[in-house]
């Protein structure tokens, strides 16, 4: 990693020189940025498409996974509720 580091640091040195006409900085192409690989939105759709998956897959495995427990439930109802108004 260090060798790689020095080499750069170099390299823009070197490209870093007065020609004697006050013009001093110029800079080499491979000093510039490069645009990321894949654009930005692919990005950000490809992780909201996985977290669907994801959320997706989980669901499923409660569905065919988890068997829900059927129980009786009583409540009371008073009977001034049964009455019509």
């Amino acid at each position: 990693m260090l060798p790689a580091v020095a080499s750069r640091l170099l390299r823009g040195a070197a490209a870093i020189g007065d020609n004697g006409t006050g013009a001093g900085i110029t800079r080499a192409p491979s000093d510039c940025e490069s645009p990321p690989d894949v654009p930005t939105l692919f990005r950000f759709l490809a992780f909201i498409a996985i977290v669907a998956g994801l959320i997706f897959g989980g669901m499923v495995a409660l569905v065919t996974f988890v068997e829900p427990v059927q129980r009786e439930m009583i409540e009371n109802v008073p009977p001034a509720k049964l009455q019509p108004k």
